[in-house]
């Protein structure tokens, strides 16, 4: 009898996962997500493609970030933030710029700031999202979130955030809860007027946001620490000197991506600032320890050129290359900037091919030597590098200055005058620089 209860079990388990079944539930399955595709992502992005950043757009969006930085870690409330009109047009230019093929255009319609992005999808599709934010109130704004067609109240737009900050905190972001990150919103004038407080250090998603590289901390510690012995042992001023004790000679057999790429953080850390250390997640207190005395760095006899070679080469296994290139040209177009503007410099030093030719030289090198199958031909290279490898000396009679008008000259960064400026240092590099044969 027993026998005969299982075998009706069985006969009606066969039944119900029959194969008609499986076919049924696949095909629900893929109706879903297909539906959900065509719901959450279109076929064109909803933001326009943008001319590369001007001079002003790069200084409009320069100050903008000081003044989000100058939030970071604030003790007090009473910081308050004010971007008005160019400085969100700036900062949409420099993004769109520098993540491209993404899409980033943020503006104010009457007195609601509305922030459009398109990301680039496989398949020729676009993640379009649309943020709407209201104005004038305290602690986190109300805000209403668009994601392809699908249409979010305040009520369920909030909802999504918070599930998407509590999931951050899973994920070991530092991010203080909403009405503390930001304690009032105000748009007056075609002008946004925040009162925020960034934690020092945001965690992962500081990595979300492509602002942080995946090297191992502890290995820019460890490089970190030994260039700053060895200077305080043999103070030496030469750019060279510090780049074959970055890359010692007995360990270029050895050399990694991760190794090669924690050298460059390091030269950074030392030449630059101990701060260009939260490319990789440190706080300057997790190397104080370690003490680099204050000292010229040289290249050819200028002390910012390597500072333009470290940090280039550092963003390059920090945000990438495409960043590394765009933020070097960003600079120099800030640099340009006429005394008239009031996003000018205190002290611009004008227009520069030759700091230009310093931040590709770096970046290009960082990431010829983050490529596995290059990494010990580069990390032997570099043991033995001289400053003429760095920078060859043909690249110090390109044109710089403050009467430089790189507008008449040139026109833009996507202009076809700068692009052949620019592809004439690469070819210098790739004759006698170090991503040469």
């Amino acid at each position: 009898m027993a026998n005969q209860k299982s075998k009706n079990t069985n006969h009606q388990l066969r039944k119900f996962v029959s194969p008609s079944s499986w076919i049924k539930a696949t095909l629900l399955t893929i109706s879903i997500i297909v539906v959900c595709i065509f719901v959450l992502t279109g076929s064109v992005p909803i933001t326009n493609s943008r001319p590369a950043p001007t001079a002003q757009q790069v200084g409009a969006a320069r100050d903008a970030v000081r003044q989000l930085q100058a939030s970071r870690g604030a003790t007090n409330s009473a910081n308050v933030v004010r971007l008005g009109p160019e400085h969100l047009d700036g900062l949409s230019a420099l993004a769109t710029h520098g993540f491209r093929p993404d899409r980033l255009n943020i503006f104010i319609f009457n007195s609601k700031l509305y922030i459009h992005a398109s990301h680039k999808l496989p398949f020729g599709r676009w993640l379009n999202v649309t943020t709407e934010t209201i104005g004038n109130t305290k602690g986190f704004p109300s805000i209403r979130i668009k994601i392809g067609l699908l249409r979010l109240s305040p009520y369920f737009s909030r909802v999504l955030i918070d599930v998407l900050h509590s999931g951050m905190h899973l994920f070991g972001a530092n991010i203080p809860p909403l009405d503390k990150l930001m304690h009032k919103f105000v748009i007056q004038q075609n002008t946004v007027f925040a009162t925020i407080n960034l934690p020092d250090k945001m965690g992962i998603f500081d990595k979300a946001l492509g602002t942080q590289s995946s090297v191992n901390p502890v290995l820019v510690v460890e490089a970190f620490c030994q260039l700053a012995t060895a200077q305080q042992v043999d103070p030496q001023s030469d750019l060279a000197v510090h780049v074959r004790r970055a890359f010692p000679i007995e360990g270029a057999a050895s050399a990694t991506p991760d190794r090669n790429g924690a050298a460059f953080v390091a030269l950074a850390m030392a030449i630059v600032d101990k701060r260009v250390g939260s490319l990789v997640g440190l706080s300057a207190s997790e190397v104080v320890a370690c003490d680099m005395p204050a000292s010229r760095i040289m290249l050819h006899g200028r002390d910012d050129l390597p500072k333009h070679w470290a940090l280039s080469a550092a963003l390059s296994v920090g945000p990438g290359t495409q960043i590394a290139a765009a933020m070097g040209e960003w600079k120099e177009l800030a640099d340009s900037l006429k005394k008239q503007s009031k996003f000018q410099a205190e002290d611009p030093t004008g227009f520069s091919f030759i700091d230009i030719a310093a931040d590709r030289s770096g970046f290009r090198t960082a990431d010829a030597a983050s490529d596995k199958a290059l990494a010990t031909k580069m990390a032997s290279r570099l043991s033995t590098v001289a400053e003429i490898e760095i920078l060859p000396r043909p690249l110090l009679a390109l044109e710089e200055g403050p009467d430089v008008d790189f507008v008449s000259k040139y026109g833009s960064i996507n202009d076809p005058r700068f692009i052949k400026a620019v592809k004439n240092i690469d070819l210098v590099l790739d004759q006698q620089g170090l991503t040469r044969p």
